[in-house]
């Protein structure tokens, strides 16, 4: 009897099983591209068609929603952390018929966001010679992200691809900068995007390069034109000194 019992119910779990096909989870397109949309489709038997089912979705094995009625999981400005191997499980109100589907490898690439750039100096104007620091930063976007610094549309230095979301180059100021218009490029495998441009602040001229540079090379071609000068009228000085000390001597001798 208790034989029996147990055929009849491994029986009566089989033919639940086959009222429930495999469930296929496959990602659907967003409005959004930034957006993560997944949905578990599974097929009921048309003999059952009233049939309360539940879906639960993983990630990596782990449990990222469960029990819901609803096929679709969705993540909103979904990231680089959201890749990885999902799968979805469909079951029955009392949990006889459960289902898991084939893994899905979402792999995301994110366009970059709008890049923000500004200009680190000392001064309120900088000088011919200061060192500046050109910072541009992407929030978002998957990386590797390389950055270009552009000055009136000229390319400065090399690009930069640096492990995080932010480069900077620091640079020596040059007089033809000034009130010239300087700008950053993000750009990865999906996008590239171009900060708002900016004006170089004018550039002050150093004053050490201009008169103080004429007065202190007046000053030394003056010290080279009358040390002769100098150091002759004192020996002509000394010798007049000398002779009236040898005559005043043989005077007195």
């Amino acid at each position: 009897m208790l034989l029996w019992m147990v055929l009849l119910f491994l029986v009566s779990k089989t033919e639940a099983q086959e009222s429930l096909q495999t469930p296929v989870l496959s990602r659907i397109p967003s409005p959004d591209s930034e957006d993560l949309i997944l949905k578990c489709k599974a097929k009921v038997h048309p003999e059952k068609p009233a049939l309360q089912l539940f879906y639960s979705f993983y990630k990596d094995s782990h449990v990222i929603l469960n029990r819901s009625h609803s096929p679709i999981f969705s993540i909103t400005e979904a990231k680089d952390e959201d890749s990885g191997l999902y799968q979805c499980m469909v079951a029955t109100k009392d949990g006889i018929i459960q289902k898991r589907s084939n893994h899905l490898e979402i792999q995301l690439q994110m366009p970059v966001s709008h890049p923000v750039l500004s200009l680190e100096h000392e001064a309120t104007n900088p000088a011919v010679g200061d060192m500046v620091k050109f910072l541009c930063e992407a929030e978002r976007g998957s990386l590797p992200i390389v950055y270009s610094f552009y000055l009136d549309g000229k390319i400065l230095g090399e690009p930069l691809a640096p492990p995080g979301r932010a480069a900077s180059l620091v640079v020596s100021v040059k007089a033809e900068w000034s009130a010239k218009n300087y700008s950053c490029e993000a750009k990865n495998n999906v996008s590239s995007e171009r900060s708002e441009p900016k004006k170089f602040p004018s550039v002050v001229t150093s004053s050490f390069s201009g008169s103080h540079v004429l007065s202190a090379l007046t000053n030394r071609n003056m010290l080279i034109t009358w040390l002769p000068v100098s150091l002759l009228g004192g020996m002509v000085i000394a010798a007049v000194f000398l002779i009236y000390f040898f005559r005043a001597h043989k005077k007195d001798g």
